[in-house]
């Protein structure tokens, strides 16, 4: 297969020579763990080392989703995503985990290096390529026990981002087990939902109010404990965060929530004049899975923004009393200096 990025983009590092990815087509919606072909952003993969791995990946213009925010800058939590499916597709395809393996991802960290690799001219889609390297790995193929991946993305031959994951396998049957005892702990069965206002698109840097996941009590009898707690505002019809069925709260839902709660308290705080700011930077801890049945409670704490200008915010995301999330955002204020041209930097 040859590349399909254009004479005219930059090149950087990756894919290394004799590495051939291509922009083509999607792979197959099974490996990325997608029921829906729109919703797979991963176009190529192939395998170096016994532990080093290559992705393409490529997001649609205009996603319901991910194209939701001020022209200027693609959503660098759009190539996190094509991230996050990635993995699935280096462990089916290449690593010989067996598709319907459950497993968990138990921590993510990620950082923008430079942001103005996510620079768009409002025309060209976001894509771009991954490199993950194995850097501890219990058990092999179905055997496997637990990972820990390394990454690194480039955007327009641009370095874009750093992440790691850690995850944790087990069998359908241990899997069955851990969640029925894990409910079972919970007040699940007693537990009633707080009727939740959204809140306005806007004030969460997006435009379209279906994409908007956090708000408050409809109701002043359920109050929250200060004024930079969100609750969870889920839609299960949602096309993105609900692609397929969930027995716990989507990953990726969770962490929109903690970077929607984050620029809203932000600008609460004043540490932004408006909502509209780059999700520079990711950490979050998955200590439990969150159940459909309770309040999931977003809270927020504004730290003092860094001599880079980023701004983190650190968010813990509770439920029925305990953390079920722990992590940070960090935010780039919109009024972060734009280059003069986009042409070498948007990504095609």
């Amino acid at each position: 297969m040859t590349s399909t990025i254009p004479h005219t983009a930059a090149r950087g590092q990756l894919p290394p020579p004799g590495v051939e990815l291509a922009f083509e087509q999607t792979v197959p919606r099974s490996l990325a763990h997608r029921r829906q072909v729109g919703e797979v952003f991963v176009t190529d993969s192939a395998q170096g080392s016994d532990d080093d791995f290559h992705l393409s990946f490529q997001i649609p213009r205009a996603h319901s989703l991910w194209s939701d925010q001020r022209s200027g800058f693609h959503d660098p939590l759009a190539s996190a995503e094509a991230a996050r499916q990635s993995i699935f597709v280096l462990l089916h395809r290449h690593v010989g985990v067996p598709v319907g393996l459950p497993f968990s991802l138990q921590r993510i960290t990620l950082r923008v290096t430079d942001p103005q690799a996510y620079a768009t001219d409002g025309t060209s889609a976001l894509q771009g390529y991954l490199h993950y390297r194995v850097a501890e790995r219990q058990g092999k193929g179905s055997d496997v026990v637990s990972m820990v991946l390394e990454g690194v993305m480039e955007i327009g031959g641009r370095p874009a981002m750093t992440l790691s994951a850690v995850l944790a396998f087990m069998s359908q049957d241990d899997y069955d087990i851990f969640r029925a005892f894990q409910r079972a702990q919970k007040p699940v069965a007693d537990a009633r939902l707080t009727p939740v206002r959204r809140l306005e698109a806007p004030t969460v840097g997006r435009e379209n109010p279906r994409n908007v996941v956090i708000g408050l009590p409809e109701r002043e009898a359920r109050t929250l404990d200060s004024a930079f707690s969100f609750l969870l505002a889920a839609d299960p019809h949602h096309p993105a965060f609900f692609d397929h069925e969930y027995d716990h709260v989507p990953g990726p839902l969770m962490v929109e929530g903690m970077r929607q709660a984050a620029v809203a308290a932000a600008c609460r705080a004043g540490a932004m004049a408006t909502p509209h700011a780059l999700a520079v930077g990711c950490e979050a801890a998955f200590l439990d899975f969150a159940e459909f049945e309770g309040d999931l409670v977003h809270e927020a704490e504004v730290g003092a923004p860094g001599a880079d200008g980023r701004i983190p915010v650190a968010v813990v995301l509770r439920q029925f009393g305990k953390p079920v999330v722990e992590g940070r955002i960090d935010l780039l204020p919109d009024a972060a200096p734009r280059p003069q041209s986009t042409a070498r930097a948007h990504g095609v």
